[in-house]
């Protein structure tokens, strides 16, 4: 009898829903993410745009037959720009150096859209972030997706970083979309269609390739993940595993094939820029090895001793820091030889490091909200200019952004109070005990990001509120669609939940 009623149940909205209506949907919620850059009148530009939108370029100039040059020229006053294109500048004729850590493929995105028109690439960034978090929405709230889905939009609109992180020429924005990814397909892969398994897979393995700091945060999930598999309550399929696990692997091969590429068409590998060198020295395990002679080794950071200040910043950054200043054999070494620089002053002065990464680590969890958009009226004056034609360069000097009103601080204030009261709200559902399978494997992997992301960015960069805010919009994301699926669930009548529940059991 429970069987039959069960059968006789009427279809939940979200089956009914038909692709035309999904899709108007998605678009209602990506327009809501564009309002910021709508009212900025132009995308937000970070320094890092200019080293994205040069690699870009010399990859589609490439392609089209045509000879790399730079816009304008480059001059040292340009501090604190993006060094690739300096570096591109200074190399040796007939080469080219790219920044490894400026993706070209990411890269190619944002020239093209400079080219074109400068707020489609918002509107494609948050077309992609409203579809992969319609699927998940879709996977929580199952009885009535379109409600939650559009409180969500707003919510994240309102009062969360990721409308100006999708309005951002950065590829910040796609770190948050590396744990919904991996949640569509490591633990709801078979309530998708095939078209969507290979459109997340697609998403998930781009991610990868445009930015390292993803690399690092895909593989520590993926190994949660796997360590997850010891849970039956939240145990992810193994085929959704190592579907993901070939997604990474294909954004990682992307990067190294670009590498070669560069080699071969432009004459010199990419450099890495040394954050791993310059996070030592401001934590102190590296300047103790320079001030003790580098105890024997013979690395090309040892002839910058004795530095003036061991800030990583004027270090990496200033006009008359030592890596800006360096000739480009210094640079080249710099880069082979960071991880084997810091790693040997950590084994050197484990403590010191190590009580160091921590409380970078902490800071960086602490650290979300919109400030560093206040670089715009900077950006504008010392980096725009020479990647910018007239028309883009006189909207972003004209944008709110830049002439300052953007109250960003005050905006930040609501971005922590979202954080703070979401925090207490998935706490409280917690408690509860109301929330499905399904949702609490996306609850592990939301709330994991959130730490990963601190450590990655915290320990092997500099604490940034950039970083963090990136991924922060995720826990008012996950706390409303807790209330709503503990609300769903509510009105069930023992059956349906039973059914329900089985459902979301992997």
């Amino acid at each position: 009898m429970a069987y039959l009623k069960a059968k006789a149940a009427p279809h939940s909205q979200g089956a009914n829903l038909t692709t035309l209506k999904a899709c108007i949907l998605v678009l209602c919620f990506a327009v809501m993410q564009t309002v910021p850059a709508a009212i900025n009148g132009f995308p937000f530009i970070f320094f890092d745009t200019r080293g994205y939108n040069n690699a870009g370029k010399a990859v589609v100039e490439t392609i089209a037959g045509k000879q790399w040059v730079d816009e304008a020229p480059v001059t040292k006053a340009t501090s604190p720009a993006d060094p690739s294109v300096e570096q591109a500048v200074a190399a040796a004729p007939g080469q080219r150096v790219i920044s490894m850590s400026r993706s070209p493929y990411y890269g190619a995105l944002v020239f093209v859209s400079l080219q074109a028109e400068a707020l489609l690439l918002v509107l494609f960034q948050s077309l992609i972030v409203g579809y992969v978090a319609w699927l998940v929405v879709r996977q929580i709230c199952k009885e009535n997706p379109t409600k939650p889905y559009l409180v969500i939009g707003v919510i994240c609109a309102a009062v969360t970083p990721l409308p100006y992180f999708t309005a951002y020429a950065m590829p910040d924005v796609f770190a948050a979309v590396v744990p919904l990814c991996l949640f569509l397909l490591c633990v709801s892969k078979r309530s998708l269609t095939k078209t969507q398994i290979v459109i997340c897979w697609v998403i998930l393995a781009a991610a990868v390739a445009i930015h390292s700091s993803h690399i690092l945060l895909t593989f520590g999930l993926l190994v949660l993940l796997a360590l997850m598999s010891l849970w039956p309550r939240v145990r992810p399929l193994l085929s959704g595993w190592l579907m993901s696990f070939l997604a990474f692997s294909a954004g990682v091969s992307a990067v190294f094939a670009f590498a070669f590429v560069s080699q071969a068409v432009f004459g010199s590998w990419p450099q890495n820029l040394p954050f791993l060198t310059a996070r030592g020295i401001e934590d102190g395990p590296v300047a103790e090895l320079m001030a003790n002679d580098c105890g024997g080794y013979e690395f090309a950071i040892c002839d910058a001793a004795p530095l003036d200040n061991n800030s990583s910043q004027l270090f990496l950054w200033d006009k008359n820091g030592y890596y800006q200043s360096a000739d480009e054999a210094t640079k080249q070494r710099l880069s082979d030889e960071d991880f084997s620089v810091f790693l040997t002053a950590a084994l050197a002065e484990p403590v010191m490091q190590i009580r160091a990464s921590v409380g970078n680590a902490l800071r960086q969890l602490g650290m979300f909200g919109l400030y560093e958009f206040y670089t715009a009226k900077r950006v504008f004056a010392e980096s725009a200019p020479h990647f910018m034609n007239g028309s883009n360069l006189s909207r972003f000097g004209a944008s709110l952004a830049v002439t300052g009103g953007f109250p960003f601080i005050f905006l930040s204030t609501f971005v922590y109070a979202s954080a703070v009261i979401s925090l207490i709200t998935v706490a409280i559902m917690f408690g509860v005990r109301s929330i499905s399978n399904t949702a609490m494997a996306l609850a592990v992997l939301i709330l994991a990001t959130l730490l990963i992301n601190a450590v990655v960015c915290g320990v092997l960069s500099d604490p940034h509120h950039r970083y963090q805010a990136r991924v922060i919009w995720l826990l008012p994301f996950l706390a409303t669609l807790l209330v709503f699926q503990g609300a769903q669930r509510a009105k069930l009548v023992p059956t349906q939940f039973s059914a329900e529940n089985s459902d979301a059991t992997l």
